[in-house]
């Protein structure tokens, strides 16, 4: 790694996110963090920090429990100007708007048997010797057991089984969740001695999720910081991973630094040759769906 990367990387300050988002694309990753370009916001996070924004004004107690419904209403197109990604089925602005107004016409958040310790509490820590920051949606003291519970508001859809254990199909994505908790627990327990329980709040889903602190995750998550963190710092190549829905509605530098954006075929291009500089010749389009990863060449078909 070059000086210049050596430099930004030793004094940057680190939050779960920044580390998570390395695994989705480490070239996007670059032009973020190393290279400073600004990131655009899309549908899917305007929605969930909506959301975050309400609870956090009723928990707060700048917003009554008969308010919020019309504070959605008259605030959500000013706080979501992107539009959701298309979907043929449906309408995903719409829906999303139907399962937020239903949450907040029922919401099911009570805190009268917790003491609030914080709401969008700022922690910081270290790992590895390294700054690290981090925002905490709720945090409460059971008045009846002493317990500490760390609870994270989510838009992300969990399908939670009868037995209070997640999808199989949903592991994965809820290990990040873990993760991202387990790791804000570190200042945590310095401050209050433990932490018993945590706890998501699936508002979109209007569901919720809890789990014993498990010590063995805890220090599994530590680890798996830990070792992003040697990734990172040893990365030489800031690969892009091309994916045509990340790419085009996720991805924060989709319509600004990013060359490799996956465009979509159009039967015109399809009926036309184009150069692969992999085999130096002439192929059709419409021959394969296929990605060429190590040039500007990227692309998918609809």
């Amino acid at each position: 790694m070059n000086n210049e990367y050596e430099f930004i990387l030793s004094t940057m300050t680190w939050s779960f996110s920044r580390l998570n988002s390395f695994y989705n694309c480490p070239y996007e990753w670059k032009l973020r963090y190393i290279d400073c370009n600004d990131a655009e916001n899309g549908f899917f996070g305007e929605y969930g920090s909506f959301l975050h924004k309400i609870l956090e004004k009723y928990l707060k107690g700048e917003l009554s429990i008969f308010e919020l419904s019309s504070y959605y209403e008259e605030h959500f197109n000013e706080n979501i100007p992107h539009d959701a990604p298309p979907n043929k089925y449906v309408d995903m602005k719409q829906s999303y708007y139907d399962k937020g107004l239903d949450y907040l016409d029922n919401i099911d958040l009570d805190v009268d048997k917790y003491e609030i310790l914080g709401v969008e509490k700022k922690v910081e820590f270290t790992i590895a010797n390294k700054k690290f920051v981090g925002y905490i949606d709720l945090l409460v003291k059971d008045k009846a057991t002493g317990e500490i519970i760390l609870i994270d508001h989510k838009s992300a859809s969990m399908k939670v089984l009868k037995n209070g254990q997640v999808s199989k199909k949903d592991q994965e994505h809820f290990l990040s969740f873990k993760r991202q908790l387990y790791l804000y627990s570190i200042p945590i327990i310095k401050e209050y001695g433990s932490v018993s329980k945590l706890s998501w709040n699936l508002f979109k889903e209007k569901d919720w999720l809890t789990i014993p602190f498990d010590e063995k995750e805890y220090n599994k998550s530590i680890d798996w910081a830990e070792t992003t963190l040697k990734m990172i710092e040893n990365e030489e190549h800031w690969c892009p991973n091309p994916d045509f829905y990340y790419c085009n509605y996720l991805c924060g530098q989709r319509n600004h630094a990013c060359e490799y954006k996956p465009q979509p075929i159009t039967k015109e291009l399809a009926e036309e040759k184009v150069y692969n500089p992999e085999t130096d010749s002439y192929v059709w389009w419409g021959e394969k769906c296929k990605i060429i990863t190590n040039t500007h060449l990227l692309v998918t078909f609809l």
